[in-house]
């Protein structure tokens, strides 16, 4: 997205230069192809792996309302003396204020518009009483007004929208997490294995069961078995590769969501997952085991064929004695 809007973006300076030819504003003159070659240094800088998706738009957000700012200041230079409204390059504030919200959270997007409002109003108040004739002056002073209240109210819609989008986004946070782990619940598992699936994507998924859980409640309580599937849940959060997705999918049965993992890579991960939740200590419970089950999905396969064969493989561990792991092919039971 940010690419086409490079691309926009720097034919839109071409463009607002050639409709001025021959004659061309002093500001657009340097201001316009300094915007336009800022696009394209950032986009390369992009491909270069030197500066993030998160800057360059933060950086071109900044560039375009400085230069909005400045074509509104030097439009009062300009406008004669029988003007009643503002030049077009004020409609571009309008795309100012809403991509605010778009580039910042709400809290700062709320102040990097204000900012900008007052900014703008500043320049429309000294305008209005050290440049303008004071025979155009009560021409400009309703389309100035009109302007400064548009941004006005836009910096309110869009603050009291982005409150509202950041309470649904908590909420429903809330309804894709598990309240006791803090890890992904089985509904934000499933839509996840459903958007790989309809991608085409190949994903390699881990299934695996605390071994003889329901001794740790007989003998512990159930508030240190809560404190050892948070601890468990802290563990496999810090062994995950990235890009996956760790969650609770039942009691003490975890799934593990991975980009897809060759064998000889993905057997040590879990080895030494294995290893820390044996040795680590959860209150009096010292240490637990677990069956681990294996499949990688094959592109747009069913995920609930993959959940199942993953399923049948940390079975084939509980059988032959618990606490190992099993890697499942799409012939469904052969150990690789």
């Amino acid at each position: 997205m940010f690419t086409w809007l490079v691309w926009l973006g720097a034919l839109a300076c071409c463009a607002a230069l050639g409709s001025q030819y021959p004659e061309f504003d002093p500001l657009d003159l340097w201001a316009l192809p300094t915007l336009g070659t800022t696009l394209l240094a950032l986009q390369l800088l992009m491909r270069l792996g030197t500066v993030s998706i998160g800057t360059a738009v933060q950086v071109t957000f900044v560039g375009t309302a400085g230069y909005v700012l400045l074509a509104l200041n030097h439009q009062f230079s300009v406008l004669t003396v029988q003007s009643q409204a503002l030049m077009e390059n004020t409609y571009w504030f309008a795309v100012i204020y809403v991509a605010a919200f778009l580039v910042y959270e709400p809290r700062q997007a709320t102040r990097a518009a204000a900012l900008i409002l007052g900014v703008a109003t500043l320049i429309c108040a000294g305008n209005l009483w050290l440049t303008v004739p004071a025979d155009a002056r009560h021409h400009l002073i309703g389309p100035c007004a009109q302007f400064l209240l548009m941004g006005a109210v836009l910096t309110l819609m869009q603050a009291t929208l982005g409150v509202q989008r950041t309470q649904f986004q908590a909420a429903r946070a809330a309804a894709l997490t598990d309240p006791l782990t803090g890890l992904a619940n089985r509904r934000a598992a499933e839509e996840r294995l459903t958007a790989l699936t309809q991608g085409g994507q190949t994903y390699t998924l881990v299934l695996f069961d605390l071994d003889h859980f329901k001794r740790v409640n007989d003998m512990h309580g159930h508030a240190m078995g809560d404190l050892v599937l948070r601890g468990v849940a802290e563990i496999t959060r810090q062994h995950l590769p990235e890009g996956s997705l760790a969650a609770r999918w039942g009691g003490e049965e975890f799934l593990l969501i991975l980009p897809e993992q060759r064998d000889k890579h993905l057997r040590p991960l879990l080895d030494r997952l294995r290893a820390d939740l044996r040795h680590h200590r959860y209150g009096t419970v010292n240490g637990v085991t677990a069956c681990f089950g294996v499949a990688t999905a094959s592109p747009a396969e069913d995920p609930v064929e993959v959940v199942q064969r993953a399923d049948l493989a940390m079975y084939h561990v509980k059988e032959q004695g618990r606490n190992d792991v099993h890697l499942a092919d799409l012939r469904r039971t052969q150990v690789s």
